[in-house]
């Protein structure tokens, strides 16, 4: 490895040898030092000598530089992960009643299930709760028949009380989750109907309904009245 001696060439100043076909050489800043092998002076020598015993030497290897660091990378804030709820259902529920449970099995539970769909099968599970409210809130008045099926399919002068009934639609749906949800709350106390005895369509003919009952609840596609 070559060695620069920085002492060696401020001692000799400017002297410059030349003429010799081989050397070595040195820089440093504008200054270049020339010396040919095997013919370094003696004061050349001692020049060398103590500029290695004050350790004035100079590498001319270059230390490797370090590399940069790299910049921190910051975490990006999500707001909102999950993203947002949908809105609620701005249609207004009826305040709810409390009533008492009602026990029901097989055939009874079926017709229940059967016309609540048939009457109500596109409304919400409040709509069909309210259909059934209204079936069995007739099975505890007194002026009404004391089952399901009697209240289903009972007539008055030949009429069926459920359209459904007439016209067989209750033999033919399938029933939903929708509707055993509804019913289930129905059979455990909860009335929306505030005790309605009968309803009708919002499209059909209200004379009689307005004329002899009270109007207590209106919602989706159904008025419910009491007596």
């Amino acid at each position: 490895m070559r060695r620069c001696y920085r002492g060696a060439a401020l001692a000799l100043g400017g002297i410059l040898m030349t003429g010799i076909s081989s050397h070595n050489s040195c820089s440093f800043g504008s200054l270049t030092v020339y010396a040919a092998e095997g013919e370094l002076t003696e004061e050349l020598t001692t020049a060398f000598q103590e500029d290695i015993q004050t350790g004035e030497n100079v590498e001319t290897d270059i230390p490797e530089e370090e590399p940069a660091a790299e910049p921190a990378v910051e975490e990006p804030v999500i707001e909102n992960p999950a993203g947002e709820e949908a809105p609620p259902n701005t249609e207004p529920v009826p305040e709810q009643a409390a009533g008492s449970s009602f026990s029901l099995e097989g055939q009874e539970y079926e017709i229940l299930l059967k016309i609540v769909e048939a009457e109500a099968g596109g409304e919400d599970t409040t709509g069909r709760m309210l259909v059934a409210n209204v079936v069995m809130n007739r099975v505890r008045s007194a002026g009404f028949p004391d089952t399901v099926s009697e209240v289903v399919y009972q007539r008055s002068g030949g009429r069926a009380q459920f359209s459904p009934v007439s016209d067989g639609r209750i033999d033919r749906v399938n029933v939903s989750p929708e509707t055993v949800e509804a019913v289930a709350r129905a059979m455990n106390g909860e009335d929306a109907s505030l005790g309605a005895l009968y309803f009708r369509s919002v499209h059909s003919s209200s004379g009689w309904f307005d004329r002899t009952l009270n109007r207590v609840v209106e919602y989706g596609n159904h008025i419910f009245y009491t007596m």
